[in-house]
């Protein structure tokens, strides 16, 4: 059976990594191109001419070019990131169980006005959030410059537990802090946040790679701190939270003889409007396609 969870993230990964994770992503997005294509639904030439616009073309030649798209991550990427991209999926299940714990918070901690969110959908308040510059938010400076940073250090233990380099575990960081969290799941309760986008995966990175060193040491006194591997079993947990976590649900599900496959695909979508064949003096009516939506579809196997 397949269960299918689809993100519809409507924003562009400005992840600057000079690594073939990042190269990946970015090559998915398309040329930009100040001029809009309008195509006639039927397979012969036509040429359309509103405000701005003016294009030649034919389905045939053109269409293809905006017809879904999707390219299977796993398949992709080097072997060494696919591990990363399952725990990935696992950390999805964290951060939705944040976003559950977090509406639960009084406002004074949240700064989330449970009455007007009401106000409009879980759609519209997402868009609306997304698409207004970032601001200077007012949470509690305990939140802001201790939680956050903890926060891109766990995101970067993580991706460097997997086999990631200090360079690709910052850009991990940042693509999980950045783009599904402050402008994916919490976009639907605010406007992102300034010091979140900067403190969290910078100052996450610096404390990342030293819980990184302290693990090491870790490793090098056998598990072991103050002759009690309990102890040891504590601190790496602490040392590496969501690695922890990951680990813990894939064993839990072989205990159930449930071997997941998980896999991550990116899929890129057209962005259209009918044009009425009034506007156009055709006998038909005509589709406008702009720039792709893009979005993440992972898949449970």
């Amino acid at each position: 059976m397949r269960y299918r969870i689809l993100f519809l993230l409507l924003v562009t990964i400005n992840t600057f990594a000079d690594n073939t994770l990042y190269d990946t992503l970015t090559q998915l997005s398309p040329q930009s191109d100040n001029t809009l294509r309008a195509l006639e639904v039927s397979p012969d030439p036509m040429t359309v001419q509103e405000n701005n616009f003016s294009v030649v073309g034919s389905i045939d030649d053109d269409i293809k070019d905006y017809l879904p798209t999707a390219m299977n991550v796993n398949e992709t990427l080097p072997y060494r990131y696919r591990e990363v991209v399952e725990d990935s999926v696992y950390l999805q299940v964290v951060m939705l169980s944040s976003i559950g714990i977090l509406a639960f918070l009084p406002e004074d901690i949240t700064n989330w006005n449970a009455a007007k969110l009401e106000e409009k959908s879980l759609s519209q308040r997402w868009k609306d959030h997304v698409s207004t510059k970032p601001v200077w938010d007012n949470d509690s400076w305990v939140i802001n410059y201790i939680g956050h940073p903890v926060a891109g250090a766990y995101y970067y233990t993580l991706a460097r537990n997997d086999g990631f380099t200090i360079g690709e575990s910052a850009a991990f960081s940042t693509l999980m802090s950045t783009f599904f969290w402050e402008y994916g799941y919490e976009a639907f309760a605010e406007v992102p946040s300034i010091q979140d986008l900067i403190f969290t995966p910078l100052v996450g990175s610096l404390f990342g790679e030293g819980m990184f060193m302290l693990e090491g040491k870790l490793d090098q006194q056998g598990g072991v701190v103050f002759g009690s591997k309990g102890l040891g079993n504590i601190s790496y947990f602490f040392l590496d939270p969501l690695g922890s976590i990951a680990d813990g649900l894939k064993d839990t599900l072989l205990f159930f003889r449930i071997d997941l496959d998980v896999t991550m695909s990116i899929q890129t979508y057209p962005q259209f409007r009918v044009i009425p064949h009034h506007l156009t003096g055709e006998p038909t009516d005509s589709i406008l396609y702009s720039d792709r939506e893009i979005g993440f579809i992972i898949t449970f196997q």
